[in-house]
């Protein structure tokens, strides 16, 4: 005769939930196991992902195919400006202005700063301080596509060579003659922004003729890959 309470029968289920317990526990671990490996490798594959600066969209722009040079003209003033991605150990920019007016234009280099899209402004690094975040080996160039780019953009813009700057009374000024372009390069702490929207600034390009003043806002973004 068998009883409710038999301690055969108690024994045998409880071992079989045991067994079904231990296996759920084995699967749900296994299941760990791997959706935390994929999320490593995951991680893994964008840490060693390069990040670039990369131009935005923006319809008011001509962004030229190879090097992805952003470029404004405004009162008939053209500001091209190129991210540097080369340049490891800091944001560099190239910036070529092009003065299409009859009058001299300028501005101040100095003045020129990245803002985040939270508005945080970060200035450029002190000259005092380029030589060491920029070694030896790290000087920066423009893409050797550059020139390219901006001949199909307009073939009267000449990029290499002639970018010595103007004497002026005031050496923090950069004078700009009609039909003439300066290049320069802008150096900011590598990703000191706090946001992967980044603009940069070029504030008060100046007419020397009327003292209309022009500011470029160029929109990048940080991406990996």
């Amino acid at each position: 005769m068998r009883f409710f309470g038999d301690s055969t029968n108690t024994t045998q289920y409880s071992s079989l939930i045991w067994i079904r317990t231990c296996q759920i526990l084995a699967m749900f671990a296994l299941s760990v196991s791997i959706t935390g490996c994929a999320k490593m490798r995951s991680g893994l594959v964008d840490f060693f992902r390069p990040e670039r600066i990369v131009p935005v969209f923006d319809p008011d722009a001509t962004i030229t195919p190879q090097t992805g040079t952003v470029i404004y003209v405004e009162n008939g003033i053209v500001v091209m400006t190129v991210a540097l991605n080369d340049v490891k150990n800091v944001d560099a920019f190239g910036v070529l202005i092009y003065n299409r007016t009859n009058h001299w234009i300028s501005l101040k280099k100095e003045d020129c700063q990245m803002l985040d899209q939270a508005g945080n402004i970060v200035k450029q690094i002190d000259k005092s301080q380029l030589s060491f975040y920029l070694k030896k080996n790290d000087r920066p160039n423009l893409p050797p596509e550059f020139a390219a780019d901006v001949f199909r953009y307009d073939k009267t813009i000449r990029v290499q060579g002639g970018y010595a700057v103007l004497p002026t009374d005031d050496l923090k000024k950069t004078n700009i003659m009609p039909k003439n372009s300066s290049l320069f390069y802008l150096y900011f702490p590598k990703r000191s922004i706090k946001s992967n929207n980044l603009r940069i600034i070029i504030p008060g390009v100046t007419s020397e003729f009327n003292d209309q003043q022009t500011t470029f806002v160029f929109k990048f973004k940080v991406q990996r890959g």
